[in-house]
Formats: C-alpha cells, sequence, structure tokens
C-alpha cells in the first residue's frame, strides 16, 4: 500500500513519524500539521482528536498557550503496522 492509497487518518500518523514528531520538543500545532497535511482545520481537529482518544497522540499546552500533538509509542506501532 502507497502512501497516497492510506486514508487522512493513517497518511497524519506517516507523516508525523517521518518528521519525527515523537516527543514533546518535536511537537506540531494544530495549525503545522494542517500546513503539512494540506487537511482543513475541521477535518485535522476531528482526526487528531479520535487518535488522542486512541492512544497514538498525546497533547500538551505550550507557553504561549497552544496545543501541541506527537506521536506516543503506540501511534509509532500503528504506522509501522500499516505497512507490515
Amino acid at each position: 500500500m502507497s502512501e497516497q492509497e492510506l486514508p487522512p487518518s493513517d497518511r497524519l500518523l506517516l507523516m508525523m513519524h517521518n518528521l519525527g514528531v515523537i516527543h514533546e520538543k518535536a511537537s506540531k500545532t494544530l495549525h503545522d500539521l494542517s500546513q503539512i497535511t494540506k487537511l482543513s482545520l475541521e477535518q485535522l481537529t476531528e482526526i487528531l482528536s479520535r487518535h488522542e482518544e486512541s492512544g497514538y497522540l498525546e497533547t500538551f499546552t505550550d507557553q504561549e498557550g497552544s496545543k501541541r500533538y506527537f506521536l506516543t509509542g503506540r501511534g509509532i506501532i500503528r504506522v509501522c503496522s500499516v505497512f507490515t
């Protein structure tokens, strides 16, 4: 399966993995992720919420008050399982 064949939710996880968004220091904001994925803020917010509920992502609020996202170990395993 190629990256283009993946649903947007899995493509988001793959892009985050490929960019190394796997800890707080490398985390991205909603707007960062929207620019990278070209998904609308509405669609991205829905996907991020589902992934957070599934344990694939963690969030925190930075010093400027922005919510930031990064992959968890479970999210990394999810990405790897797509291609096995």
